[in-house]
């Protein structure tokens, strides 16, 4: 409880002293100090109550009344400060971590049939930042018009290949999945058997190739080859099928799981889709992350995400996700 205020008091002046300081360490309830404030309340009870030394009786009451008064208001108003500070800390530690990725990279991620994210990403993605208790909000995009949506600053990351141009920008994680590209064509290509005996990425020079708009990879390395930009997979192979191109590049699990699918679906292009083969030779490997803007407030996250990734690893989590998908290696 606060000390009775007596109507007259005995001090020793003292320049030092604070106006509010002085009420406030006097009538603050002693339990709530700190160690150190109490030993210096401790100290003003017995200047105030009477010391050796020259003293002065001075009617006190209005004065501590207003001393008291403007003491707590300063309390009250470093006591809201602290609250919004605390609330604003708490709203940044619920805010979302926003992912946008690509809609059209089945099986690694896209946008399913009910308009949800889906695939090997955000399942992972998922189950991690489950891990770490951030909250995860996701958006799928064409994948040019998603990578601008994070460049601009509208998101705070995407999965994919850290190019050098993307580092301007980005800072990646760990590999969240290594993928190899192979060649994919039509196995009835006149040039047939040149395709399929292609090891390098510098013998795509002699070929037509078809390619997704935004593919950076792509960009940084296949410069000197004939490139036929398209919006989407399905229209890169659909280019294969009509033979307007010789070579469409597909990662290991995107390629056969996207053939495999618009076969079982029929269509049009069901029929064709059958005569698109894999060469069994891999170009390139190449490392997925998760690449997160330098001027995100997550950006921070990445050491605590790696770790998680690998602890992921070790539990077999990611493998059984593979699995499910019939990817596995």
């Amino acid at each position: 409880m606060l000390k009775t205020i007596p109507r007259t008091i005995s001090h020793k002046r003292h320049s030092q002293f604070s106006s509010i300081l002085f009420p406030f360490l006097y009538y603050f309830p002693t339990t709530l100090l700190p160690p150190g404030l109490f030993q210096v309340q401790s100290v003003f009870s017995k200047v105030l109550n009477g010391m050796p030394g020259e003293k002065t009786t001075l009617t006190y009451t209005r004065r501590i009344e207003s001393h008291i008064g403007f003491g707590m208001k300063i309390i009250t108003f470093l006591l809201l400060v602290f609250v919004f500070m605390f609330n604003s800390a708490s709203a940044k530690e619920r805010r979302a971590f926003h992912w946008v990725d690509d809609a059209d990279a089945s099986p690694l991620i896209y946008c399913g049939k009910d308009g949800k994210p889906a695939g090997i990403f955000y399942e992972i993605m998922t189950e991690a930042f489950r891990r770490l208790n951030i909250p995860l909000k996701v958006d799928t995009y064409p994948w040019a018009r998603a990578q601008k949506i994070v460049a601009d600053g509208k998101a705070d990351g995407m999965i994919t290949v850290l190019t050098n141009a993307r580092k301007r920008l980005f800072r990646g994680s760990d590999p969240i999945l290594l993928a190899s590209e192979y060649v994919f064509t039509n196995k009835n290509n006149p040039r047939l058997k040149e395709i399929l005996s292609i090891r390098s990425l510098k013998e795509l020079r002699a070929f037509r190739v078809v390619e997704t708009i935004g593919s950076g990879w792509t960009k940084e390395n296949l410069k000197g080859v004939d490139i036929t930009w398209v919006p989407t997979a399905e229209n890169a192979f659909n280019m294969l099928i009509k033979g307007r191109v010789d070579i469409y590049l597909a990662n290991n699990f995107s390629g056969v799981a996207f053939i495999k699918r618009k076969i079982e679906e029929g269509g049009a292009f069901s029929e064709g889709y059958k005569n698109i083969i894999g060469s069994p030779h891999p170009l390139k490997t190449i490392a997925f992350r998760l690449l997160i803007r330098k001027d995100s407030p997550f950006v921070g996250i990445l050491d605590d995400f790696n770790k998680t990734i690998h602890q992921m690893q070790v539990d077999g989590i990611i493998q059984h996700i593979l699995e499910r998908e019939h990817l596995s290696r």
